[in-house]
C-alpha cells in the first residue's frame, strides 16, 4: 500500500497522464470498482424488475428516502440502500476520473488578491437578502410561545418581555429576560451559519493558494476543533448517552466517506486530517465524560475532571517529554506517505499541537455556557442606559485583547505564528461568539445561505481534493483551458452539484 501511495505522490505533480489505467490504478480502487460495480449492476436490475412489473413503490421510495433501520425481508427498502450506495460509487468514480485520468492536465493554482476578496465580498453581499428568522416565522411577526414558558422576541424589534425571579434567602427581586431556542445563546442556526461562511472561505483560501491570509484561516480552523468541545461536551451534559450506538454514529458520520475516499482514491487518512482531527477530539470529550460520569453534575466534580484533562494536555503537547511519540508509536510512522511528506508521526503532531488547546476551551465554555447566557438575559432585563453600560465594558475589555492580538502574533509569519495559535487563537473566537450574540435580534436571525453550506461542511472539504481541485487539493481540476474564470464557474458547478 505504501508503494502505490509514494507512486501516486508522483503522479500528482506529473503534468500530462500517460500512464493505463492498469498502471496507475492502487488495489484498494480496483476493489472498490468491483464491489461498487456489483452494486450497480443488481440495482439496474432490481430497477428493471420493477419497471417491467409497472410497481414505481420502490424507485419513489429510493428518491425519497427516510430515516429508518434497514429492512432485509423488503423489496423497498434494499432496493434504497443499493439506489444510494449506487450513487456514492457513481460519485466516487467521477472523482477518480477527475484525479487520474482528467479531459485535460491540471492547472497551477494562481493567486489573484483582487479575485480572492472580491468573491468573499460578492459571497457576503447575496448572503445578506437570505436573512431568515430562525424560528421559521416571517420577519416582524413575533414567535409563538413554546410550551416550556419561554417568550421570544416580540416583533423583531428587539424589545423584551422579562420574568422576575427571587434570589434564594434574600428576597431581592431581579428581572432576568425570557428566552426562546431561536434568540438564544449561541443557538444551532448560528453555529451552521458561522461553519458555513468559514467553509467558504477555506475553500477559496485553497483553490487561490491564497498563503498570505494563512493566519486567518488557522483560525477558522480552531473554530471548527473548538466547535468539537462545545458541541460533544453539551451534547454528553444533556443528554448522558455513552452508548456504544453514539459512538459509532459519531464515527459513522466523521469517517464514513473519508474511508471510501482513501479506498477508491488510494490516499491515506491522514491527507484529509480535518476527519482525523475531529476524530481524534472527539474521543476526548467522550473520556472526559465517560469516566466518572456521575460528577459531571456535581459542582467540583466536572471542574476536577476538567483540571486533570488540562494536565493530561499540558504534559502530552506542552512538555518535550517523548509522551506523544510513546503514545501514538503504535499507530504512526516516520516514513513519508501522501498526505505527511515528513512521515505521520510528525504530521499528527503538527496537526494537533496547533489546536490541542481547543477542544478543551470548547468544553469549558459550553460547561458555563448557561451563566453566560443569564449573563445576557440579565443585562437584557435592565434598562437601555444599564445594557449598554454593562454590554460595553465587557466589549471594550474583548475588544482591547483582540487589538493585542492583532498588533502582536496575528501578524507574525507563518512559522512564528504556528507557535503561538493554541495559546491565542480563541481570542478572536471569543470576540466573535460576544458581538455576534450581543442584542436579541442578531442572535434571533442568521443567513441562510451560510446555513446551508454550513451543514455539508465535511462533504465539501472531502471533496474538494478530488473535484474542483486536484492532486490532493495541490492543483486545478482544468474542462476549459485558457479560461480560467469559465472554467472556475463550470468545475464550481459540478463539485457543489455532487
Amino acid at each position: 500500500m505504501a508503494t502505490a501511495e509514494l507512486s501516486r505522490e508522483e503522479r500528482s505533480q506529473a503534468v500530462l497522464f500517460t500512464h493505463s489505467a492498469a498502471d496507475t490504478a492502487p488495489t484498494s480502487s480496483i476493489a472498490m470498482a468491483m464491489m461498487f460495480g456489483g452494486i450497480i449492476f443488481t440495482t439496474a436490475a432490481m430497477a428493471s424488475r420493477t419497471w417491467l412489473r409497472g410497481d414505481g413503490r420502490a424507485l419513489r421510495s429510493a428518491l425519497n428516502p427516510q430515516s429508518k433501520a434497514l429492512d432485509v425481508t423488503s423489496f423497498e427498502s434494499v432496493f434504497s440502500l443499493l439506489y444510494h450506495f449506487s450513487v456514492l460509487g457513481l460519485i466516487l468514480l467521477f472523482a477518480y476520473l477527475c484525479e487520474y485520468h482528467p479531459p485535460f492536465p491540471h492547472a497551477e493554482k494562481s493567486y489573484d488578491r483582487d479575485e480572492f476578496f472580491f468573491l468573499t465580498a460578492l459571497l457576503f453581499l447575496a448572503s445578506a437578502y437570505t436573512v431568515h428568522r430562525n424560528d421559521g416565522t416571517e420577519r416582524g411577526r413575533a414567535s409563538p410561545k413554546k410550551p416550556w414558558g419561554g417568550s421570544v422576541v416580540e416583533g423583531g424589534t428587539g424589545r423584551r418581555s422579562s420574568s422576575l425571579s427571587t434570589a434564594s434567602g434574600t428576597g431581592l427581586v431581579r428581572p432576568i429576560a425570557d428566552v426562546a431556542p431561536a434568540n438564544d445563546f449561541l443557538g444551532r442556526d448560528q453555529t451552521e451559519e458561522w461553519k458555513g461562511w468559514m467553509q467558504f472561505i477555506f475553500l477559496l483560501y485553497h483553490y487561490y493558494s491564497a498563503s498570505e491570509v494563512y493566519n486567518s484561516i488557522r483560525i477558522m480552523i480552531t473554530c471548527y476543533v473548538w466547535m468539537t468541545g462545545f458541541g460533544n461536551f453539551s451534547f454528553f451534559y444533556l443528554k448522558g448517552d455513552y452508548s456504544a450506538a453514539r459512538v459509532l454514529q459519531m464515527l459513522w458520520r466523521l469517517n464514513f466517506l473519508v474511508l471510501f475516499l482513501c479506498l477508491s482514491q488510494g490516499t491515506t487518512y491522514i491527507l484529509y486530517y480535518i476527519c482525523p482531527l475531529h476524530t481524534y477530539f472527539f474521543f476526548m470529550v467522550y473520556l472526559t465524560m465517560r469516566i466518572r460520569k456521575d460528577l459531571n453534575y456535581s459542582k467540583y466534580g466536572v471542574r476536577f475532571k476538567l483540571v486533570a484533562v488540562a494536565f493530561v494536555i499540558y504534559v502530552v503537547w506542552d512538555v518535550d517529554s517523548g509522551i506523544f511519540k510513546l503514545l501514538h508509536g503504535l499507530f504512526l510512522g516516520e516514513r513519508p506517505v501522501v498526505g505527511a511528506p515528513g512521515g505521520s508521526m510528525w504530521e499528527w503532531y503538527f496537526r494537533t499541537t496547533l489546536d490541542h488547546w481547543s477542544t478543551f476551551l470548547g468544553m469549558v465554555f459550553a460547561l458555563n455556557y448557561p451563566i453566560i447566557s443569564l449573563f445576557f438575559r440579565k443585562l437584557e432585563a435592565q434598562s437601555f442606559r444599564a445594557e449598554c453600560l454593562g454590554k460595553g465594558a465587557v466589549g471594550a475589555a474583548i475588544l482591547g485583547c483582540l487589538y493585542v492580538w492583532v498588533t502582536g502574533p496575528f501578524l507574525k509569519p507563518k512559522p512564528q505564528y504556528n507557535e503561538t495559535n493554541a495559546y491565542f487563537g480563541f481570542v478572536p473566537l471569543l470576540a466573535y461568539i460576544y458581538f455576534r450574540n450581543l442584542t436579541p435580534t442578531l442572535r434571533e436571525y442568521s443567513l441562510n445561505l451560510f446555513h446551508q453550506i454550513g451543514k455539508t461542511t465535511l462533504e465539501t472539504y472531502l471533496m474538494q481534493h478530488h473535484i474542483w481541485l486536484t492532486s490532493n487539493a495541490k492543483s486545478l481540476l482544468v474542462f476549459l483551458p485558457g479560461w480560467p474564470r469559465v472554467n472556475m464557474l463550470v468545475v464550481t458547478m459540478l463539485y457543489f452539484s455532487t
